[in-house]
């Protein structure tokens, strides 16, 4: 198989939110509990969450070639370049390397990217295939690429059993359940004709941008509240200045999202799209430093 194709397959750009995520999760566990940044161990997590990431990539792409046909008929399987096959293969390979590079780390970063491995499966392959339910296939997509990521990095430093982390994981979490259904505006035709009942496609565009709105600005208000009542170890102020730069953009791009929800299906790189991302790199570098700072 040619390199491009195998870069096709993992969608190399999908990369930047685990390596961020698990990345900052570890410094930020690191200035919780005082101790130095174990580099090796980080860098080990890092590989380990690009890992999965792409096996999650390659299985969607073996899964959703019929539906690919018609909404990325660009993608490797659709265009000739490989077949469902060796899509399932390559998947298989990067699961396998993710858990290997995890038990390196720790159990309970193992643990971590397991389950997000089996998330990521259960999103798109029979017999649960989650992405064919509204409300299933959001969860499934939050709580492994929203809820523990930042579970995930603090485990490469500290104890993932205790409140912390999984305070912060919940602000990620909400943030994602409700962002990552920017996604499906563009596939609309597809996973209708397909059978998966997207929010777009089971509440149309204008009703699923109005639902999608609030969790671009909202679960970082959480932040100022979790420092408060003493679950963050980190002093309010900090969460709160970091909730009231997050929040304004939220609802920025909350605003270019409802101003012509319609354009999503059209834009591949809509505004909204674009400054998700950026919402969702900002809250984890912004905690990183919240807490180093």
């Amino acid at each position: 198989m040619r390199v491009a194709t195998l870069l096709a397959l993992a969608r190399p750009f999908t990369l930047i939110a685990p390596v961020v995520g698990a990345g900052c999760g570890a410094l930020t566990a690191a200035g919780a509990l005082g101790v130095s940044v174990p580099w090796g161990r980080v860098a080990l997590a890092l590989g380990s969450a690009c890992a999965a990431t792409g096996a999650s990539n390659a299985w969607n792409q073996a899964f959703d070639a019929d539906i690919d046909r018609v909404n990325k008929p660009f993608r490797p399987i659709p265009a000739g370049a490989c077949t469902v096959r060796a899509a399932m293969r390559v998947g298989d390979v990067l699961a396998l390397l993710a858990l290997a590079l995890g038990a390196l780390v720790s159990v309970g970063f193992l643990a971590c990217v397991a389950a997000g491995v089996l998330g990521t499966w259960a999103y798109s392959a029979p017999p649960l295939r989650t992405k064919r339910l509204t409300w299933g296939a959001l969860l499934t997509i939050a709580i492994p690429r929203g809820l523990l990521v930042p579970v995930a990095g603090w485990a490469v430093v500290g104890d993932p059993l205790v409140l912390e982390p999984w305070a912060l994981g919940a602000v990620m979490g909400l943030f994602v359940f409700g962002a990552a259904a920017t996604k499906d505006f563009a596939d609309v035709a597809g996973d209708r004709a397909h059978g998966c009942r997207t929010l777009p496609v089971a509440w149309g565009e204008r009703r699923a941008a109005l639902f999608i709105a609030p969790f671009l600005w909202v679960p970082f208000v959480l932040y100022p509240v979790l420092a408060a009542s003493g679950l963050l170890s980190v002093a309010t102020p900090r969460m709160a200045t970091l909730s009231l730069l997050l929040s304004a953009f939220g609802l920025y791009t909350a605003f270019l999202l409802l101003k012509d929800p319609a354009s999503l299906a059209s834009e591949r790189n809509h505004p909204a799209w674009r400054n998700m991302y950026l919402l969702l790199q900002g809250a984890h570098v912004g905690v990183m430093l919240a807490y180093g700072s």
